[in-house]
């Protein structure tokens, strides 16, 4: 197994992740770049269908618009387990190519779905892509298409063990001070800007400490700083901004990845966030501890 594991993480491509940022990136706000956005979800459905996986368009409903949540699904043997879900936003901020906020997540989505959707595994494993994550124009509802997405599994009555958020994973800055931190934060967080943050409610503490296990045995290089934060996040809004809260909001474990978005990246939410801005090291490490844990917890059939 642990050999398996090693070759899965070696497959990681850094040059692929930046395929995928530089294929993603472009104003593709959901009122504002709808076709652009719709092209968007095409090419991301396009590229899990080239791996072989089984993808389905959920379609999500605003302002009398069809958007979709690409859902792409690995079946394990065990049928009736609970599943595993990697997930990321493809959409961006108005005004913004959006690289690192969230072009980083989705290439990290794909390159993990590439290396893992030949193998065989016990429990079921899905790749989502949700729409819809920003702020709309008129009424700044957000993580639209991951609300739809958690409700319609909780109306199935399907369990996850896990769910693996990507959300802004693809920025670091190396210079000491570099990094804010939000206040309330109950532990020491560096202040050089080069770690990835790994946040869950108390609930979900136990992922968090699976996941931080997984990515310094096998990805020794990356440097990480996990927080379980208290009350759901409430008491630090910036926690919460992301698809992982919508999970959180129905009692599913979930965790976010991030480099801390608008703690770290002066580039956030601007026309400047783009693929020169990102650094590839950090994106390929990030995937490779998704790869990792992914490798380790879902029961990878080896013989």
């Amino acid at each position: 197994m642990s050999s398996r594991i090693r070759e899965l993480v070696s497959e990681v491509k850094m040059e692929r992740l930046e395929g995928n940022v530089r294929a993603l990136e472009g104003l593709r706000h959901g009122t504002q770049n709808y076709a652009t956005l719709e092209e968007k979800a095409g090419f991301v459905a396009d590229k899990l269908n080239s791996f072989g996986c089984e993808v389905e368009s959920q379609p999500v409903i605003y302002n009398k618009r069809n958007y979709r949540n690409i859902i792409a699904t690995l079946r394990g043997s065990e049928l009736d387990a609970a599943r595993f879900l990697v997930g990321a936003h493809y959409d961006s901020p108005r005004g913004s190519p959006g690289a690192d906020d969230n072009a980083s997540g989705v290439a990290a989505l794909l390159e993990s779905a590439r290396v893992l959707v030949g193998q065989r595994f016990t429990k079921t494993i899905q790749f989502v892509a949700f729409t819809l994550e920003e702020p709309q124009t008129w009424n700044h509802s957000i993580l639209c298409g991951s609300r739809l997405f958690v409700r319609e599994a909780r109306r199935s009555g399907i369990r996850y063990n896990a769910v693996l958020i990507l959300e802004c994973v693809g920025y670091t800055d190396k210079k000491e001070r570099s990094q804010l931190i939000p206040s309330l934060v109950g532990i020491p967080v560096p202040k050089t800007g080069d770690f990835l943050g790994v946040i869950a409610n108390r609930s979900s503490k136990p992922l968090m400490e699976a996941f931080h296990k997984s990515a310094t045995t096998w990805v020794p290089e990356v440097r990480l700083v996990s927080y379980a934060v208290p009350l759901h996040g409430y008491l630090i809004p910036q926690s919460r901004f992301s698809d992982h809260s919508s999970f959180w909001n129905h009692g599913y474990p979930a965790i976010m990845l991030t480099d801390t978005a608008m703690f770290r990246n002066p580039n956030y939410h601007t026309c400047n966030d783009t693929h020169y801005t990102l650094d590839y090291d950090f994106l390929a490490c990030v995937t490779k501890s998704v790869v990792a844990y992914i490798g380790t917890a879902c029961g990878l059939i080896t013989d």
